[in-house]
Formats: structure tokens, sequence, C-alpha cells
């Protein structure tokens, strides 16, 4: 399925909100350099998949769009930040295509760009007056700099687990994705349970959406986006279990061979192919496994929607669904 052919299940005046919505950091102190540095990279493109959630969610709680604008673009510039970070920290060279934040700038700039879009979104979600919104944003900035600590302890430790790179996803992803979900049932005052399955939705879906991931980087449509991780000397859930079927392997891995050598072996030995099959199937078996929880909490959330409003949102109850699906089979 295209890009085109997925925007068309999603309800036309999010759409065109999502079209219209700027991500700049908007503060009348804000220099000049660092918007267009940052409007040249971390910012420039993208899918903008969380602030379309957030809308949506925002639509299926009962908001108006207005009300959710705020927390739409606040969680992408928090992406966009955790962007200008990890380029500094992966010393990357490219990004979406074009090069990097740290290339374009230096890094040093990179981190403080990143640094200031964090504060700008601090200063924007205090004009609500509501702690406990500030208070959830904070506690995402807080995961995400615990999962991408996570990330570089075992990637310079050689201690990759299953379970250390669920709980990477978790801090890095799946907390993300929590946010669009809670910050619009916060916004219209939802019942608490109503709100923690906002959140668990969020985070099974970001789950889901970090191993579908995982599984793009060797079976995506296009080369150039393909074995990012690899090339990385990342080892995600996908190589994991790949080594994890090769004992012998996995272990010259921990002694200090790099992945990409062991990568290369595969080449010339057909039971290393074979396995990276199993192991695809195996993350994208766990990932479906999320999507089915997903969907169960978002059928659970309408239930308990429907008891006061029957047929309202339920344009965004469908496309929800949809999302939900389709991350299962995504190609993009």
């Amino acid at each position: 399925m295209s890009l085109v052919q997925f925007l068309a299940h999603i309800p036309n005046d999010i759409l065109k909100r999502l079209g219209d919505l700027s991500v700049d950091a908007r503060s009348e102190n804000c220099r000049r350099e660092i918007n267009d540095l940052l409007q040249q990279t971390v910012l420039i493109g993208g899918k903008r998949l969380r602030p379309l959630l957030t809308f949506l969610m925002g639509n299926f709680f009962g908001l108006n769009l207005d009300d959710c604008e705020l927390p739409a673009r606040a969680i992408e510039q928090v992406h966009a930040a955790s962007l200008s970070h990890d380029d500094v920290v992966d010393n990357a060279s490219t990004r979406r295509g074009k090069p990097s934040i740290n290339v374009v700038a230096s890094n040093k700039k990179a981190v403080l760009a990143g640094d200031y879009l964090l504060a700008n979104v601090i200063v924007d979600l205090a004009s609500l007056q509501r702690p406990d919104i500030v208070s959830e944003m904070a506690q995402v900035i807080r995961d995400l700099a615990e999962g991408e600590w996570l990330q570089l302890d075992a990637a310079q430790n050689r201690a990759y687990t299953r379970e250390s790179l669920r709980e990477i996803a978790l801090k890095k992803t799946g907390s993300v994705m929590s946010w669009c979900g809670v910050a619009p049932a916060l916004i219209k005052n939802a019942p608490k349970p109503l709100v923690e399955y906002a959140r668990l939705f969020g985070i099974k879906l970001g789950l889901a959406f970090q191993l579908m991931d995982d599984v793009l980087d060797f079976q995506g449509p296009g080369l150039k986006d393909q074995l990012l991780d690899l090339e990385n000397g990342q080892v995600n859930s996908v190589l994991f279990e790949w080594l994890d079927l090769h004992p012998e392997l996995f272990a010259r891995y921990k002694s200090g061979e790099s992945i990409q050598d062991l990568w290369q072996e595969k080449q010339f030995n057909s039971s290393l192919n074979q396995s990276l099959s199993t192991a695809l199937v195996a993350v994208r078996t766990e990932a479906g496994k999320y999507l089915d929880e997903a969907k169960n909490i978002l059928n659970l959330m309408n239930i308990e929607l429907g008891k006061h409003n029957p047929t309202e949102n339920q344009n965004s109850f469908k496309a929800l669904e949809f999302i939900v699906d389709y991350l299962g089979q995504r190609s993009f």
C-alpha cells in the first residue's frame, strides 16, 4: 500500500490540520539560525505519524482539533530533538537521505538545537497550566534519554538480550506513542481508567512500530533505507533473533568480531540465509501480538466512550483501527 492509499483512510479535516501544522520553535526569542538549521535537517520531511495519532486520539475523545494542535506539535518537536541528539551519539552522516544535523552544523550545535526544542516544548505546554500534562511530557523526555543510554550501553558492552531490546523500544518508541493517547485523554479530563487505556494503547502501538521498523530494515522497499542498523553496528530485534539461532556466531560477536563481518558470511552459507527468514517471522509475529493487544484496548475504549456518545467519533475510531491493522503489513 502506498502512502497516498494510506492517507485516504484518514478523515479529511485531520489531514488538512496535519498539513497545516507548523513544527517551528515558535518563540520571538528563538534565533533564526536555530530554526533554519532544524528546518534543514530533523524537521524536514517525515510522515508525521505521531501528530496524526494525536489528532485522531483527540477526535476520538471528543476534542476539537484546535485543542489537539499544541500536543501534536509538541510530540513532533520532541521526536525531532531526539533525532538531533541521536545523530550526534551515532556519529551519523545522513538523515532521510540528506546530510544529518551534526554534518550540516556541528555536534555542539546539533545538541544545543535539540536541547532548545525540548525546552520550547516544556514552555509551550506550561501555557496550558496543566501540571499533569507537563509531567507526562517530562516522563517521555526522560524515557528517551534512558532508552538512548541503554542502547549505547548494550552496543558498547555487546550485552544485548531480548528483554533489553524490548526495554529500549519501550523507552524510545513506546513512550513517545503513549503521549499521543495520554495527552488528548488528559486534556479531555477523561476518567483515569480511560487515560490508562490510552497510555497502554500507545505503548503497544509503539512496540509494534519499532519491531516492524526492524523488519523493514531488512525487507524495506528501497535499498537506501535498508540495513541502517547493521551499518551502524547496532543489533536490532531481527539481528538478535538471527544471532540467537547461531550461538557460535553470537559468541564470536560477544568476543569482539563486528556484526558487519559476521553478516558477510551469510552470502556463503545457505543456513544463515534461511535463519534470517526465521528471525523475520519471529519478529513479525511478536509485533502482531502487540498490535492485537492494541486493537483490543482500542475496542475497550470505544465501548466506554460509546456509553456516552454512541455514534460520535466513529470516523476517528475506524482510522485508528486501520492504522493498527496497517502497521502489521507496513511497507513505508
